[in-house]
């Protein structure tokens, strides 16, 4: 609890954050698997030493105990290596910001756990491309729901000129028309946003096969669609 109140005033005292950068921080913290932040079970850590400099263990110990100093200069000795790493991610990208903080949020509240198996900034690049690497996860999947909305308005663009619920609700009418090893596979695929591999191993099934599911689907959607009048 100690650490968690100074990592908050760490952050507030450092870059005090907009709404939306703390909404931004929330909805990641479930993206990131919590055991990668963590060293692996029988790891050697007699070897800390090899890997944190006295003043690095020192320093440390203190941030562990919540020491806001300690935290300020842990933050401003790695800010600008987080921001250059997820620069070299994503490009200029708008939620850089957001992400810095998410990142020094999940370090500080892992602290306990890095057991100086590795070095402060080899840690910290392991949390900040698992959380982009989530992130991208997650925009993939939410960019394809979007892909397959933008779909069903191609094809009745000329007939459906109403909401986007409207468009949703037209789709799932027609869904029902599909076979139902079809409807499954196409529903999972454009609204739940799972790979064809990870639908592959729900219906254990091979991957060649839901492939020609959804191919099919497609293909009778789009006869479905432009029968329509």
């Amino acid at each position: 609890m100690l650490v968690a109140r100074a990592a908050k005033s760490l952050t507030n005292a450092v870059d005090r954050p907009t709404n939306r950068m703390m909404q931004a921080t929330e909805s990641m913290s479930g993206f990131v698997d919590d055991a990668n932040l963590e060293v692996e079970v029988g790891e050697d850590t007699s070897r800390a030493v090899d890997y944190l400099t006295a003043d690095e263990q020192i320093r440390l110990a203190q941030a562990r105990a919540g020491n806001a100093r300690a935290l300020r200069q842990f933050y401003d000795q790695h800010q600008s290596q987080v921001r250059g790493h997820l620069y070299r991610l994503l490009g200029p990208d708008s939620e850089i910001d957001d992400l810095v903080q998410t990142i020094f949020a999940r370090a500080f509240a892992a602290l306990a756990t890095f057991k100086a198996g590795s070095t402060l900034s080899t840690w910290l690049y392991r949390i900040t491309t698992n959380t982009t690497h989530n992130l991208l996860r997650h925009r993939f999947r939410r960019n394809r729901v979007k892909t397959a909305f933008s779909w069903w308005l191609s094809g009745r663009g000329d007939h459906l000129q109403h909401s986007q619920s409207d468009v949703r609700d037209e789709a799932l009418r027609l869904l029902q028309h599909l076979a139902p090893d079809l409807r499954e596979v196409f529903v999972f695929y454009h609204y739940e946003g799972l790979t064809l591999q990870e639908i592959a191993q729900i219906f254990d099934k091979p991957l060649s096969t839901i492939g020609d599911r959804l191919t099919r689907a497609r293909k009778r959607l789009h006869e479905l669609v432009t029968a329509t009048p």
